[in-house]
Protein backbone atom coordinates (compact mmCIF):
# COMPACT_ATOMS: atom_id res chain seq x y z
CA UNK A 1 0.00 0.00 0.00
CA UNK A 2 1.18 3.59 -1.12
CA UNK A 3 1.99 6.18 1.56
CA UNK A 4 0.49 9.12 0.82
CA UNK A 5 3.14 12.08 2.56
CA UNK A 6 4.22 15.91 2.52
CA UNK A 7 6.99 17.64 2.75
CA UNK A 8 7.04 21.25 3.62
CA UNK A 9 8.99 23.90 1.07
CA UNK A 10 9.59 26.78 2.88
CA UNK A 11 9.86 30.18 0.84
CA UNK A 12 13.47 30.25 0.55
CA UNK A 13 13.22 27.01 -1.62
CA UNK A 14 10.48 28.20 -3.59
CA UNK A 15 12.56 29.47 -6.67
CA UNK A 16 11.78 26.75 -9.10
CA UNK A 17 7.69 26.77 -8.33
CA UNK A 18 7.33 30.65 -8.65
CA UNK A 19 9.67 32.01 -10.89
CA UNK A 20 8.13 34.66 -12.75
CA UNK A 21 5.10 35.07 -10.30
CA UNK A 22 4.43 38.57 -9.31
CA UNK A 23 3.62 38.23 -5.60
CA UNK A 24 2.87 41.90 -5.24
CA UNK A 25 -0.12 41.71 -7.95
CA UNK A 26 -0.93 38.07 -7.78
CA UNK A 27 -16.32 23.58 -15.64
CA UNK A 28 -14.59 24.54 -14.89
CA UNK A 29 -12.17 22.65 -17.40
CA UNK A 30 -8.51 21.94 -16.98
CA UNK A 31 -6.10 24.18 -18.38
CA UNK A 32 -5.22 23.18 -22.31
CA UNK A 33 -1.86 21.98 -21.08
CA UNK A 34 -3.33 18.76 -19.48
CA UNK A 35 -4.37 15.85 -21.56
CA UNK A 36 -7.48 14.01 -21.07
CA UNK A 37 -7.54 10.78 -19.06
CA UNK A 38 -7.18 7.80 -19.99
CA UNK A 39 -9.98 5.38 -19.42
CA UNK A 40 -8.40 2.92 -16.38
CA UNK A 41 -10.04 0.49 -14.10
CA UNK A 42 -10.92 2.07 -10.43
CA UNK A 43 -8.79 0.20 -8.72
CA UNK A 44 -8.28 2.12 -5.10
CA UNK A 45 -6.54 5.27 -4.68
CA UNK A 46 -3.16 3.40 -3.33
CA UNK A 47 -3.49 1.73 -7.09
CA UNK A 48 -2.16 5.22 -8.35
CA UNK A 49 0.59 5.09 -7.15
CA UNK A 50 2.71 7.19 -10.02
CA UNK A 51 -0.29 9.79 -9.99
CA UNK A 52 -0.86 10.58 -6.45
CA UNK A 53 1.29 8.19 -4.33
CA UNK A 54 3.24 11.34 -2.55
CA UNK A 55 2.82 15.99 -2.75
CA UNK A 56 5.02 18.47 -1.53
CA UNK A 57 3.47 21.58 -0.04
CA UNK A 58 4.74 24.73 -0.70
CA UNK A 59 3.71 27.61 1.87
CA UNK A 60 3.58 31.06 1.00
CA UNK A 61 4.71 33.54 3.78
CA UNK A 62 2.21 36.28 4.46
CA UNK A 63 3.55 39.60 3.04
CA UNK A 64 4.93 42.10 5.74
CA UNK A 65 2.33 45.17 6.95
CA UNK A 66 -1.07 45.71 5.47
CA UNK A 67 -2.93 43.29 3.51
CA UNK A 68 -2.73 44.41 0.52
CA UNK A 69 -5.47 44.36 -2.31
CA UNK A 70 -4.03 41.55 -4.95
CA UNK A 71 -3.95 38.65 -5.65
CA UNK A 72 -1.55 36.47 -4.62
CA UNK A 73 -0.43 32.75 -4.43
CA UNK A 74 -1.23 31.36 -0.95
CA UNK A 75 -0.37 27.42 -1.41
CA UNK A 76 0.44 25.64 -4.16
CA UNK A 77 0.63 21.24 -3.87
CA UNK A 78 2.95 19.27 -6.19
CA UNK A 79 1.52 15.79 -6.29
CA UNK A 80 4.53 13.66 -7.45
CA UNK A 81 6.09 12.40 -9.39
CA UNK A 82 7.34 15.78 -10.89
CA UNK A 83 5.74 15.50 -14.35
CA UNK A 84 2.67 15.03 -12.74
CA UNK A 85 0.02 17.86 -14.13
CA UNK A 86 -2.22 19.04 -11.06
CA UNK A 87 -4.79 21.64 -10.55
CA UNK A 88 -7.72 23.22 -8.71
CA UNK A 89 -10.52 23.82 -11.15
CA UNK A 90 -12.79 24.25 -8.61
CA UNK A 91 -13.93 26.59 -5.82
CA UNK A 92 -16.40 27.16 -2.81
CA UNK A 93 -16.22 28.95 0.47
CA UNK A 94 -18.25 30.11 3.69
CA UNK A 95 -17.28 32.36 5.67
CA UNK A 96 -15.04 30.46 7.78
CA UNK A 97 -14.63 27.37 5.35
CA UNK A 98 -13.46 27.22 1.82
CA UNK A 99 -13.09 24.05 -0.57
CA UNK A 100 -10.28 23.28 -3.52
CA UNK A 101 -11.84 20.69 -5.93
CA UNK A 102 -9.30 19.37 -8.86
CA UNK A 103 -6.80 16.65 -9.40
CA UNK A 104 -3.31 15.01 -9.54
CA UNK A 105 -2.28 13.52 -12.81
CA UNK A 106 -4.45 15.31 -15.15
CA UNK A 107 -2.33 14.49 -18.53
CA UNK A 108 -2.87 10.96 -17.14
CA UNK A 109 -4.49 8.83 -15.66
CA UNK A 110 -6.07 11.57 -13.40
CA UNK A 111 -6.79 10.96 -9.77
CA UNK A 112 -9.34 13.55 -7.79
CA UNK A 113 -7.94 15.55 -5.13
CA UNK A 114 -9.42 18.17 -2.87
CA UNK A 115 -7.70 20.71 -0.09
CA UNK A 116 -10.12 22.61 2.64
CA UNK A 117 -8.98 25.64 4.23
CA UNK A 118 -10.09 25.42 7.60
CA UNK A 119 -9.55 27.70 10.89
CA UNK A 120 -6.85 29.13 9.37
CA UNK A 121 -4.55 25.93 7.88
CA UNK A 122 -4.85 24.00 4.68
CA UNK A 123 -5.74 20.04 5.25
CA UNK A 124 -6.13 17.37 3.57
CA UNK A 125 -9.56 15.25 3.88
CA UNK A 126 -9.68 12.30 2.75
CA UNK A 127 -11.85 11.08 -0.68
CA UNK A 128 -13.33 7.19 -1.05
CA UNK A 129 -11.22 4.79 -2.39
CA UNK A 130 -11.59 3.55 -6.10
CA UNK A 131 -12.16 6.89 -7.64
CA UNK A 132 -10.20 8.20 -11.00
CA UNK A 133 -10.52 11.24 -13.28
CA UNK A 134 -10.60 14.54 -11.44
CA UNK A 135 -13.52 16.58 -9.75
CA UNK A 136 -15.00 18.95 -12.41
CA UNK A 137 -17.73 20.88 -10.25
CA UNK A 138 -19.07 21.05 -6.72
CA UNK A 139 -21.52 22.72 -5.18
CA UNK A 140 -22.44 23.35 -0.83
CA UNK A 141 -26.66 23.82 0.11
CA UNK A 142 -25.07 24.43 3.48
CA UNK A 143 -21.25 23.85 4.86
CA UNK A 144 -22.15 20.11 5.79
CA UNK A 145 -24.18 19.52 2.86
CA UNK A 146 -21.53 19.61 0.00
CA UNK A 147 -21.59 17.66 -3.32
CA UNK A 148 -19.33 16.72 -6.14
CA UNK A 149 -18.79 14.86 -9.19
CA UNK A 150 -16.02 13.53 -11.36
CA UNK A 151 -16.03 14.33 -15.04
CA UNK A 152 -15.56 11.02 -16.25
CA UNK A 153 -17.53 8.05 -14.57
CA UNK A 154 -19.95 10.19 -13.02
CA UNK A 155 -18.80 9.50 -9.16
CA UNK A 156 -21.13 11.61 -6.88
CA UNK A 157 -19.18 12.96 -3.61
CA UNK A 158 -20.90 14.38 -0.69
CA UNK A 159 -19.82 15.88 2.48
CA UNK A 160 -21.50 15.11 5.43
CA UNK A 161 -20.05 17.56 7.86
CA UNK A 162 -17.48 15.26 8.92
CA UNK A 163 -16.18 13.09 6.03
CA UNK A 164 -16.41 12.42 2.17
CA UNK A 165 -19.08 9.95 1.18
CA UNK A 166 -19.79 8.06 -2.50
CA UNK A 167 -23.49 8.78 -3.73
CA UNK A 168 -25.18 5.42 -5.13
CA UNK A 169 -24.78 6.48 -8.81
CA UNK A 170 -27.32 6.82 -11.09
CA UNK A 171 -28.05 4.63 -14.85
CA UNK A 172 -25.79 6.73 -16.42
CA UNK A 173 -23.50 4.87 -18.54
CA UNK A 174 -19.46 4.57 -17.91
CA UNK A 175 -17.08 6.88 -19.57
CA UNK A 176 -19.54 10.02 -19.89
CA UNK A 177 -18.41 13.01 -18.45
CA UNK A 178 -20.24 15.23 -16.02
CA UNK A 179 -19.49 18.93 -16.55
CA UNK A 180 -21.96 20.76 -13.09
CA UNK A 181 -23.52 19.74 -10.30
CA UNK A 182 -26.07 22.11 -8.65
CA UNK A 183 -27.06 21.12 -4.86
CA UNK A 184 -30.14 23.33 -4.35
CA UNK A 185 -32.02 21.68 -1.36
CA UNK A 186 -31.94 19.63 1.38
CA UNK A 187 -32.99 16.65 -0.66
CA UNK A 188 -32.33 18.59 -4.34
CA UNK A 189 -29.59 18.08 -6.26
CA UNK A 190 -28.97 18.71 -9.91
CA UNK A 191 -26.20 16.71 -11.99
CA UNK A 192 -25.62 17.89 -15.46
CA UNK A 193 -23.09 16.60 -17.99
CA UNK A 194 -22.51 18.55 -21.37
CA UNK A 195 -21.62 16.55 -24.18
CA UNK A 196 -18.09 17.35 -25.42
CA UNK A 197 -15.80 17.14 -27.90
CA UNK A 198 -14.06 14.18 -26.65
CA UNK A 199 -16.55 11.94 -24.47
CA UNK A 200 -20.15 11.38 -24.68
CA UNK A 201 -22.20 13.70 -22.14
CA UNK A 202 -24.42 11.94 -19.30
CA UNK A 203 -27.32 14.41 -19.49
CA UNK A 204 -28.77 15.42 -16.92
CA UNK A 205 -30.24 13.85 -13.72
CA UNK A 206 -31.97 14.89 -10.37
CA UNK A 207 -31.47 13.60 -7.04
CA UNK A 208 -34.24 13.31 -4.47
CA UNK A 209 -32.71 11.65 -2.00
CA UNK A 210 -33.98 7.86 -3.01
CA UNK A 211 -32.54 7.85 -6.32
CA UNK A 212 -31.53 9.59 -9.54
CA UNK A 213 -33.96 10.54 -12.60
CA UNK A 214 -32.94 11.05 -15.75
CA UNK A 215 -34.41 14.24 -17.17
CA UNK A 216 -34.89 14.11 -20.93
CA UNK A 217 -35.83 16.79 -23.13
CA UNK A 218 -33.93 20.05 -23.40
CA UNK A 219 -32.43 19.66 -20.03
CA UNK A 220 -30.82 16.88 -21.56
CA UNK A 221 -27.85 19.63 -22.94
CA UNK A 222 -27.55 21.39 -20.06
CA UNK A 223 -23.83 21.61 -19.28
CA UNK A 224 -23.66 23.92 -16.04
CA UNK A 225 -26.37 25.24 -13.99
CA UNK A 226 -26.55 28.40 -11.48
CA UNK A 227 -29.29 28.07 -8.54
CA UNK A 228 -30.65 31.30 -7.12
CA UNK A 229 -33.43 28.46 -5.66
CA UNK A 230 -34.62 25.10 -6.01
CA UNK A 231 -37.20 26.66 -8.29
CA UNK A 232 -35.42 28.48 -10.29
CA UNK A 233 -31.87 27.82 -11.98
CA UNK A 234 -30.45 29.11 -15.01
CA UNK A 235 -28.47 26.99 -16.94
CA UNK A 236 -26.24 27.05 -20.27
CA UNK A 237 -26.13 24.02 -23.22
CA UNK A 238 -26.46 23.06 -26.46
CA UNK A 239 -29.01 21.98 -28.70
CA UNK A 240 -27.22 20.61 -31.18
CA UNK A 241 -24.17 20.01 -29.55
CA UNK A 242 -22.67 23.47 -29.71
CA UNK A 243 -22.96 25.76 -26.01
CA UNK A 244 -25.59 27.69 -27.77
CA UNK A 245 -28.40 27.80 -25.38
CA UNK A 246 -29.10 29.14 -22.17
CA UNK A 247 -32.45 27.52 -20.30
CA UNK A 248 -34.25 28.35 -16.96
CA UNK A 249 -36.36 25.93 -14.79
CA UNK A 250 -39.25 28.11 -13.69
CA UNK A 251 -42.69 26.18 -11.99
CA UNK A 252 -40.25 22.81 -12.59
CA UNK A 253 -40.14 22.99 -15.92
CA UNK A 254 -37.16 23.50 -17.94
CA UNK A 255 -37.47 26.07 -20.75
CA UNK A 256 -35.35 27.28 -23.65
CA UNK A 257 -34.48 31.34 -23.30
CA UNK A 258 -34.14 33.02 -26.22
CA UNK A 259 -33.90 36.46 -25.47
CA UNK A 260 -33.61 39.28 -28.58
CA UNK A 261 -29.95 40.83 -26.97
CA UNK A 262 -28.22 37.39 -26.46
CA UNK A 263 -28.98 36.62 -29.91
CA UNK A 264 -25.77 34.49 -31.39
CA UNK A 265 -24.10 34.28 -27.93
CA UNK A 266 -21.77 31.29 -27.51
CA UNK A 267 -22.69 30.63 -23.90
CA UNK A 268 -19.33 29.90 -21.44
CA UNK A 269 -20.61 30.72 -17.70
CA UNK A 270 -23.49 31.65 -16.10
CA UNK A 271 -23.84 33.18 -12.43
CA UNK A 272 -27.43 33.37 -10.72
CA UNK A 273 -26.84 35.54 -8.01
CA UNK A 274 -30.71 36.69 -7.55
CA UNK A 275 -34.11 36.68 -9.63
CA UNK A 276 -32.94 40.01 -10.57
CA UNK A 277 -29.31 39.80 -11.19
CA UNK A 278 -28.13 37.04 -13.82
CA UNK A 279 -24.79 37.18 -15.38
CA UNK A 280 -23.91 35.04 -18.81
CA UNK A 281 -20.38 34.98 -20.48
CA UNK A 282 -19.70 34.11 -23.50
CA UNK A 283 -18.93 35.46 -27.37
CA UNK A 284 -20.30 36.39 -30.43
CA UNK A 285 -18.47 35.77 -33.82
CA UNK A 286 -15.61 34.70 -31.66
CA UNK A 287 -15.68 38.25 -29.82
CA UNK A 288 -15.95 38.20 -25.97
CA UNK A 289 -19.38 39.67 -24.57
CA UNK A 290 -20.99 39.85 -20.86
CA UNK A 291 -24.72 39.80 -20.66
CA UNK A 292 -27.02 40.76 -17.66
CA UNK A 293 -30.78 40.09 -16.24
CA UNK A 294 -32.61 42.77 -14.28
CA UNK A 295 -35.10 40.72 -13.44
CA UNK A 296 -37.20 42.00 -16.38
CA UNK A 297 -34.79 42.20 -19.33
CA UNK A 298 -31.78 40.77 -21.15
CA UNK A 299 -28.58 43.55 -21.60
CA UNK A 300 -25.75 42.59 -23.41
CA UNK A 301 -22.41 43.99 -22.44
CA UNK A 302 -19.25 44.56 -23.75
CA UNK A 303 -15.70 42.69 -22.29
CA UNK A 304 -11.87 43.74 -22.93
CA UNK A 305 -9.84 41.19 -24.10
CA UNK A 306 -10.54 38.85 -27.06
CA UNK A 307 -10.75 35.71 -24.67
CA UNK A 308 -14.63 34.93 -23.35
CA UNK A 309 -14.78 34.17 -19.59
CA UNK A 310 -14.74 30.91 -18.06
CA UNK A 311 -15.64 31.93 -14.59
CA UNK A 312 -17.23 34.65 -12.70
CA UNK A 313 -17.81 35.74 -9.22
CA UNK A 314 -18.67 38.51 -7.21
CA UNK A 315 -16.08 41.16 -5.48
CA UNK A 316 -18.14 42.04 -2.82
CA UNK A 317 -18.61 46.01 -4.45
CA UNK A 318 -21.34 45.19 -6.70
CA UNK A 319 -19.30 44.20 -9.49
CA UNK A 320 -17.66 41.13 -10.56
CA UNK A 321 -14.43 39.32 -11.17
CA UNK A 322 -14.04 37.64 -14.46
CA UNK A 323 -11.61 34.91 -15.17
CA UNK A 324 -10.59 34.75 -19.10
CA UNK A 325 -7.11 33.19 -19.47
CA UNK A 326 -5.64 33.07 -22.55
CA UNK A 327 -3.06 30.30 -22.26
CA UNK A 328 -0.37 32.64 -23.36
CA UNK A 329 1.38 35.16 -21.83
CA UNK A 330 0.53 37.29 -18.77
CA UNK A 331 -2.09 35.68 -16.60
CA UNK A 332 -4.97 38.06 -15.72
CA UNK A 333 -7.93 38.89 -13.75
CA UNK A 334 -10.64 41.69 -15.01
CA UNK A 335 -12.47 43.21 -12.28
CA UNK A 336 -15.80 45.25 -13.56
CA UNK A 337 -16.89 47.90 -11.27
CA UNK A 338 -20.42 48.50 -9.84
CA UNK A 339 -20.35 50.83 -12.39
CA UNK A 340 -19.18 49.13 -15.33
CA UNK A 341 -15.76 50.35 -15.77
CA UNK A 342 -13.34 47.79 -16.05
CA UNK A 343 -10.01 47.14 -14.59
CA UNK A 344 -7.38 44.51 -15.13
CA UNK A 345 -4.80 43.00 -12.49
CA UNK A 346 -2.02 40.36 -13.38
CA UNK A 347 -1.89 37.12 -11.45
CA UNK A 348 1.78 36.37 -12.85
CA UNK A 349 4.21 37.23 -15.88
CA UNK A 350 3.68 33.48 -16.85
CA UNK A 351 1.23 31.87 -18.23
CA UNK A 352 2.32 28.76 -15.93
CA UNK A 353 0.29 30.49 -13.07
CA UNK A 354 -3.21 30.67 -13.56
CA UNK A 355 -6.30 31.50 -11.62
CA UNK A 356 -9.32 28.93 -13.14
CA UNK A 357 -11.91 29.91 -10.68
CA UNK A 358 -13.34 32.16 -7.89
CA UNK A 359 -15.30 32.68 -5.28
CA UNK A 360 -16.18 35.52 -2.49
CA UNK A 361 -16.17 35.04 0.78
CA UNK A 362 -19.06 36.02 1.61
CA UNK A 363 -19.61 39.33 4.20
CA UNK A 364 -16.34 40.91 2.80
CA UNK A 365 -14.24 41.53 -0.31
CA UNK A 366 -11.60 38.81 0.17
CA UNK A 367 -12.52 36.11 -2.21
CA UNK A 368 -10.50 32.90 -2.83
CA UNK A 369 -8.96 31.40 -6.55
CA UNK A 370 -8.42 27.50 -7.68
CA UNK A 371 -6.04 26.99 -10.37
CA UNK A 372 -2.23 25.84 -11.34
CA UNK A 373 1.35 26.86 -10.83
CA UNK A 374 4.27 26.06 -12.31
CA UNK A 375 5.69 22.87 -10.75
CA UNK A 376 8.81 22.31 -8.46
CA UNK A 377 11.98 22.94 -11.00
CA UNK A 378 9.70 23.57 -13.70
CA UNK A 379 8.41 20.46 -13.76
CA UNK A 380 4.72 19.26 -14.59
CA UNK A 381 2.56 21.65 -12.77
CA UNK A 382 1.00 22.34 -9.06
CA UNK A 383 -2.35 22.72 -8.09
CA UNK A 384 -2.71 25.95 -6.20
CA UNK A 385 -4.20 28.26 -4.26
CA UNK A 386 -4.90 31.78 -4.58
CA UNK A 387 -6.45 34.74 -2.18
CA UNK A 388 -7.34 38.30 -2.76
CA UNK A 389 -7.26 40.50 0.26
CA UNK A 390 -7.80 39.49 4.18
CA UNK A 391 -8.55 35.82 3.90
CA UNK A 392 -9.92 34.23 7.07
Amino acid sequence: MVTRRRGIVRPAAMAGLVTGLALAAATATPSASAGQPGSRAQGGRAAEAGAAAARTTVTVARLPGPVKLTWTLRQAIQYLPPSNHSQYLVVIASRHDAWFFGGSNLAGHGVPEVLRRFRGGFRFPALPSGLHSWIAAASAQSPSNIWAVTYLGGAVLRWNGTAWKTVPRGAWRAGTQFTGIDAVGPRSVWLFGGRGRSFAGAGSWHWDSTGWTRVRGIAGGIRQGSAVSARDIWAIGGIGGSLNALFQLSGGTWRHVTPGPLAGFSYSYVLALAPGNVWVAGSVSGVPKLAHFDGSAWTRLTMPGSVAATGICRNGRGGLWVVANSGTGHSILRQRSAAGHWSTTTVSASSANEVLACTLVPGGQAAWGAGKSAGVGGHGSAAAVYGYGSLP
